[in-house]
């Protein structure tokens, strides 16, 4: 659980202070893997299962985060933050994905991070309840990680899509159906598997 907790906190903050956009994502996706460590590490059914949903979480949200990236360098030719901007009104549709991944990555309801983000965090206050000491440590690390997550999606989100638009961008277009299906087919399963999680995937594939 300290390795969860450290991974958390370090990957988050490196992750706030990026200027390029994948390298951004890449080391939230090293910070959300000390939620599952941390979730594993409590031994404790619902934070074991909460483990197991947020890796699959994950991948769903991570997926569509990095796509509409992919959508955006292939538009503006860049990943750099300080050379991108404004682009929410040019591609609408990369931009409503982005921000559900986004949403769901932090742990805002009802998306299918929040849920797998509260399993765990029951899962360490199930360890207070066994007069595990360091519980409250193990709480603050993860509450004080989704903090920053956030923070650093509202960074990502004015910097690429509601900033001031780039003198070097031009005109910029939305991408075309293949790349933007999957990734509204990937914002979709976010909103589904937040809305109804314990009836579709809990009890399908993670519960058993």
């Amino acid at each position: 659980m300290f390795i969860g907790a450290l991974t958390v906190v370090i990957a988050v903050s490196i992750a706030l202070v990026q200027h390029d956009f994948k390298r951004l994502l890449g080391y939230h996706a090293v910070s959300q893997v000390g939620y599952m460590v941390l979730g594993i590490g409590t031994a404790v059914p619902i934070g074991i299962a909460g483990a197991l949903f947020h890796m699959l979480n994950n991948a769903i949200y991570k997926s569509c985060l990095f796509l509409s990236a992919g959508a955006v360098e292939k538009r503006a030719h860049t990943t750099n933050l300080s050379k991108l901007g404004g682009i929410a009104a040019y591609m609408p549709v990369t931009f409503i994905c982005f921000l559900v991944a986004s949403l769901s990555i932090s742990g805002i309801p009802p998306f299918n991070g929040f849920v797998s983000k509260w399993m765990i965090y029951q899962g360490i206050i199930e360890l207070g309840k066994g007069k595990n000491p360091l519980w409250i440590i193990w709480l603050v690390a993860a509450m004080f990680g989704s903090a920053l997550t956030i923070a650093s999606f509202m960074k990502l989100l004015h910097a690429v899509f509601l900033g001031r638009p780039s003198n070097s961008l031009g005109k910029l277009k939305e991408v075309g159906i293949s790349m933007s299906l999957p990734v509204i087919v990937l914002a979709v399963i976010c909103a589904i598997f937040g809305i109804f999680a314990f009836s579709i995937p809990l009890s399908l594939l993670i519960l058993p």
